[in-house]
């Protein structure tokens, strides 16, 4: 990855936790998040009792859109969470400016990108800290994992001693001789056993992704309706899932769910990604508990609330993204071109599928 270091951790979630605390996330602080993201990115966040702030998703990369942060930066405000949605590189170097201009740590969500590159360096090695899943649906699985990546010795001995019920580790020692906070975040043996057989597999299969997630591009952007995703200049993402917008217009009024199952029907399984995860009520049950009652103001949890409704470009990536997942992109030429011409039947017959019921 061009780490100096790697910590090992339980899982995607746990490396996520351990990075929101060495970098001194601590209850009553807030941190700018993607909202297009799997949930454990929300909940690492509130687990240090800390408000996840979201920042809006740019429609067109489906990731965190840098204009809309700084508006979200209060005096609360400890870190930047970006996260590399389906593998697909944020536009860092914005993120980074804002984060030193207000002196934020920057704690990359990239458990769905290894090897996910932004301008000849791997996403992970961009922030303060990088984190990683090898949850059984990723690239590199182990059923359950995760790491923790970074260059400061200082922040890596801390995530050490965090992980390992706060066993003192380098040079970090903490108030007392043997331990200080800490949790059971660690890996067993033979999770990394299994991992380290996949390195080879990994590279070999990720540019078996790359080539054919290229070629489903050139195809599927010819096809009025289908907007494939646009990525940041010199990034090369790694497609944990290959995602595109939908717009119903152009497909004569045909609706997305209409046409996930027309794609469905025509062999090719895919779905509509994630949702508006903040209407769920997970956040409305974090906020009206006890704890967050006492470390926020009525005044300042009544305009985060209402803040979700802001998220404009983010509802509109909800409510128009397909998203096909990782294995057909390791499929033939043949299958590829399968998917393309599967799009194009639909958009062709899309005035009778959308009569129908």
């Amino acid at each position: 990855m061009g780490a100096k270091r790697c910590l090992a951790t339980a899982s995607g979630t746990t490396a996520l936790l351990v990075s929101l605390h060495v970098l001194d996330v601590d209850a009553g602080d807030e941190v700018i998040v993607s909202p297009f993201t799997f949930i454990a990115t929300y909940n690492a966040v509130l687990i240090n009792k800390a408000l996840p702030v979201f920042a809006d998703t740019d429609p067109a990369t489906l990731t965190i859109d840098p204009a809309s942060i700084e508006s979200r930066i209060t005096d609360r405000t400890r870190a930047i969470l970006p996260v590399h949605i389906y593998g697909l590189p944020c536009d860092m170097d914005p993120i980074n400016a804002i984060a030193r201009k207000h002196k934020l740590a920057v704690i990359e969500d990239a458990c769905q990108a290894w090897l996910a590159e932004y301008k000849g360096r791997k996403c992970g090695v961009l922030g303060d800290l990088g984190c990683f899943s090898f949850q059984n649906s990723k690239h590199l699985p182990a059923g359950e994992g995760g790491a923790v990546t970074g260059d400061s010795d200082d922040l890596l001995d801390r995530a050490q001693a965090f992980h390992n019920c706060g066993r003192a580790f380098g040079n970090f020692k903490g108030p007392r001789p043997y331990f200080t906070r800490g949790s059971n975040y660690r890996m067993q043996q033979f999770q990394a056993v299994i991992l380290m057989q996949q390195f080879d597999k990994l590279i070999k299969e990720t540019e078996i992704r790359r080539a054919h997630a290229q070629h489903l591009t050139e195809g599927l952007k010819t096809i009025p309706g289908i907007q494939t995703v646009r990525l940041p200049q010199n990034s090369n993402p790694v497609w944990h899932l290959y995602p595109f917008r939908y717009d119903a217009d152009q497909f004569n009024g045909l609706s997305r769910d209409k046409f996930l199952r027309a794609l469905n029907a025509e062999g090719v399984p895919c779905g509509a990604g994630y949702h508006e995860q903040y209407f769920d009520g997970l956040l409305d049950e974090a906020i009206n508990s006890r704890g967050f009652k006492r470390l926020f103001s009525p005044a300042r949890l009544k305009a985060y609330r209402e803040s979700f409704e802001e998220l404009k470009g983010n509802r509109l990536v909800c409510n128009t993204t397909v998203a096909m997942t990782q294995n057909l992109l390791l499929g033939s030429r043949d299958d590829m071109d399968h998917i393309i011409e599967a799009v194009r039947k639909i958009h062709k017959h899309s005035a009778a599928l959308a009569k129908a019921s």
